[in-house]
């Protein structure tokens, strides 16, 4: 179940470096394609907390140990050979869930002995997601006259261009998951492909993707540099949500632009610290989920990263597990990493997009990456 449609990557302009043949992976500088780096030694290795890392990666093997073994993860040339299927994951997820929580020791060795370290291509860019709140409400009404729509069961009206749809090419024919204040609210909600509404009686309706109308992706951050109305260092979550809110008269034809348009449908109660349910069809975590390019990266699959953050310039170096898509990634060079929810989260995601480097962990066993033809 594809879910998430990230933040800033669409948002903004993107460098993502594609994987070209004959290789789909790239490796460090100086090494040739293919090589292979000793997990152990990965810069921030030994200061993680892999425990917590093993906690998401377990998550997700509950998942994919439900799935026939043929069914498709994604990757491409190595990545997919190797754990591409879900059968391909059946040994190293028995061996994880045998491990007891919290036991670091055990889960830093099955990481290092169980799997091979690939470096992707540098530099990668990492950006950053999470779970906005917006005041809301699950019925029409004063000051909540802006729909959030579930996906329409016809798939004519389903594929309707975003104007058409903010014109109320919907109304009535498609259900309406809750209703907020103003539409760009709504539109920043969509970009992040999940949320959480703030009702009058206390209560919080979580919502996450229910698929999109199929129309291309038009990011306005972009737009909005190349019309001079704000600077490339001023592309983010806060700065773009604060023009479309500062020019009313401007934004709705700004969104417009964008013709992809994200359903949204009610999740039912879910526990407050657990993310909406990711491409891979489990909770995501604050800090360990990524969202990746599917087609390059298998889902499941641990990638160990190393970026900064955007706030403190403190380094991060953690494992992380690839459990979610996005349609701003592109390519292996590129991810984006879940903060979670509240304001701690927002202000880090919504800035996030700091220079890194990607590390694909592959169950063993493997076999050498032959030369190309």
């Amino acid at each position: 179940m594809r879910r998430l449609l990230a933040c800033l990557p669409v948002l903004a302009a993107t460098a993502c470096v594609p994987l070209g043949p004959p290789s789909p992976l790239a490796a460090l500088p100086g090494t040739p394609p293919g090589a292979t780096i000793a997990t152990a030694s990965l810069p921030g290795w030994q200061q993680d907390d892999t425990a917590q890392a093993l906690k998401a990666f377990v998550l997700g093997c509950k998942t994919i140990d439900q799935m026939p073994p043929d069914t498709s993860l994604g990757g491409t040339g190595l990545a997919q050979s190797a754990a591409g299927q879900a059968g391909q994951w059946q040994a190293v997820c028995a061996a994880a869930q045998a491990i007891a929580p919290n036991d670091e020791a055990a889960a830093r060795q099955f990481f290092e002995t169980d799997f091979t370290a690939y470096a992707l291509p540098d530099p990668a860019l990492i950006t950053g997601y999470f779970e906005p709140e917006y005041p809301g409400a699950k019925n029409i009404g004063p000051g909540y006259r802006v729909p959030l729509y579930a996906k329409p069961a016809v798939a004519s009206l389903a594929a309707l261009p975003r104007a058409a749809i903010d014109h109320g090419a919907l109304t009535r024919k498609a259900p309406v998951t809750a209703y907020l204040t103003n539409p760009v609210d709504a539109f920043m909600l969509q970009i992040q492909g999940s949320g959480r509404i703030l009702l009058a009686n206390g209560k919080t309706l979580r919502v996450g993707f229910d698929g999109d109308n199929g129309q291309p992706y038009t990011p306005i951050g972009r737009l909005l540099v190349q019309n001079g109305d704000i600077t490339p260092d001023q592309v983010s979550f806060q700065g773009i949500a604060a023009w479309l809110h500062a020019n009313p008269a401007q934004a709705q034809a700004l969104m417009e632009q964008n013709q992809n348009y994200v359903y949204l449908r009610p999740l039912g109660p879910l526990p407050d610290d657990e993310g909406a349910p990711g491409t891979l069809g489990v909770p995501l975590t604050a800090g360990r989920s990524l969202a990746v390019d599917k087609s390059v990266i298998p889902l499941g699959t641990p990638i160990f990263l190393t970026t900064t953050d955007p706030v403190t310039n403190a380094p991060i170096a953690r494992l992380t597990i690839a459990q979610d898509t996005g349609g701003g990634i592109s390519g292996a060079a590129k991810a984006d990493l879940f903060f979670g929810a509240g304001p701690d989260a927002e202000t880090t995601a919504g800035i996030m997009r700091e220079p890194g480097r990607l590390y694909m962990l592959l169950p063993n066993p493997l076999t050498a990456p032959t030369a190309a033809p």
